[in-house]
């Protein structure tokens, strides 16, 4: 990310791909969102969480939570036309997260390309414990939240990036 980077605006960018994706993708809509942005004292992830790191002058990680019924109902739209085995079904379920938050991220960096460089991105981690995360030394925390039928979703920008390790634990000083 640039210095110039508007944290508002990719947050903006990124929920508006997401309800895209969701609605002319999976044909799932979202009913309600709600925004913070560095009032967030604590993230709570939620069943599978997916996150990235995107590099550049400022560090941050991008995380895509998502409720249990919410990432199964995404899971059966994404794989419709596939045969998945039910022994390979979680991993697969892991993979849609981390597929899912690849599209959005390269769709909205891209709409955002024309203020800034070229920004990198790591591949997705998906974690499929709930944990939370507390805002202490420095960090910075945006968040979205998308309401759907089928459950909720977070995203969350969390900086800057050389504070947490790839599991967002705060990197031991």
């Amino acid at each position: 990310m640039t210095e110039q980077l508007n944290i508002q605006e990719f947050l903006d960018a990124l929920t508006r791909r997401t309800e895209a994706f969701f609605n002319g993708e999976l044909g799932i809509a979202f009913t309600g969102r709600g925004f913070q942005i560095d009032d967030v004292q604590k993230l709570d992830l939620k069943s599978i969480t997916a996150i990235m790191s995107a590099t550049g002058a400022l560090k941050l990680y991008l995380a895509y939570s998502f409720d249990a019924p919410l990432i199964e109902d995404a899971f059966a739209a994404y794989t419709a036309d596939l045969d998945i085995a039910e022994d390979e079904r979680a991993d697969a379920v892991q993979e849609t997260a981390g597929d899912i938050i690849n599209i959005i991220v390269g769709n909205a960096l891209a709409d955002l390309a024309a203020t800034g460089p070229t920004i990198a991105l790591s591949p997705p981690i998906v974690l499929t414990e709930a944990k939370s995360v507390m805002r202490h030394r420095g960090a910075k925390f945006a968040s979205a939240e998308l309401h759907a039928d089928a459950g909720h979703m977070s995203i969350h920008l969390i900086g800057p990036g050389e504070l947490f390790n790839d599991v967002l634990e705060y990197v031991k000083e």
